[in-house]
């Protein structure tokens, strides 16, 4: 069973299985999101908003062991619109605190091209940097342990692994193949002024999913 209760600045999150109970409060800052819409044509679309740098609280209790999250960040990723029926992504982020300050990236890519839209940013201390550009991604699925690259004129980042995820589904013409990477963040992003700023040390993951739905 999965519970969310919402209220203003604060999202509850119960969640109970075999085995396993998860209870986690999410602080929502008064700070700026990442929404854009793309096109597939005149009259098809897809909105997607990613809200990053939540602060979590909470424990995950596993066969009666209680184990405390301690200072985590939580997203919030809301779409509406109606996808293609095949799609692939990549989509990374991660957050923390880097001399003082509130940071998180933002990267996604090939679902957007060739549509003028992106869903990349660097969030500072409550404001959203947003980059336009396409950005170069660069990994191997095949190695566990690999580093994800992704670079652009404006920002270069390395996430390295702690954990990985792969889920794959297949059910004749509907499918999804997804890889994820788990770890910690390293690199650079310019900001809207100029001014390049550090994003070692955020943790967050990277993944390519390829759907057909």
């Amino acid at each position: 069973t999965v519970g969310v209760e919402d209220r203003p600045g604060l999202t509850s999150l119960r969640a109970e299985g075999r085995g396993i109970a998860v209870e986690a409060e999410v602080r929502r800052p008064a700070h700026d999101a990442l929404a854009v819409v793309v096109p597939w044509s005149t009259r098809h679309f897809q909105y997607t908003l990613k809200d990053l740098a939540n602060p979590v609280t909470g424990s995950i209790t596993i066969d009666g062991t209680t184990h405390d999250i301690g200072r985590g960040w939580a997203v919030l990723d809301r779409g509406r619109g109606r996808w293609r029926w095949a799609n692939i992504w990549n989509w990374g982020a991660g957050s923390g605190v880097v001399d003082g300050s509130t940071r998180a990236i933002q990267v996604g890519g090939r679902w957007t091209d060739g549509t003028g839209s992106t869903e990349n940013g660097l969030l500072v201390d409550g404001r959203m940097h947003k980059i336009g550009e396409d950005l170069t991604w660069d990994y191997d699925l095949s190695d566990a342990g690999a580093r994800w690259h992704v670079r652009g004129e404006r920002i270069d980042a390395v996430l390295t692994p702690f954990h990985r995820r792969r889920a794959i589904t297949e059910l004749g013409v509907l499918a999804v193949r997804t890889h994820q990477a788990f770890g910690e963040w390293n690199g650079t992003g310019i900001l809207d002024d100029g001014r390049e700023v550090s994003l070692d040390g955020l943790v967050g993951w990277a993944e390519e999913s390829r759907n057909r739905w």
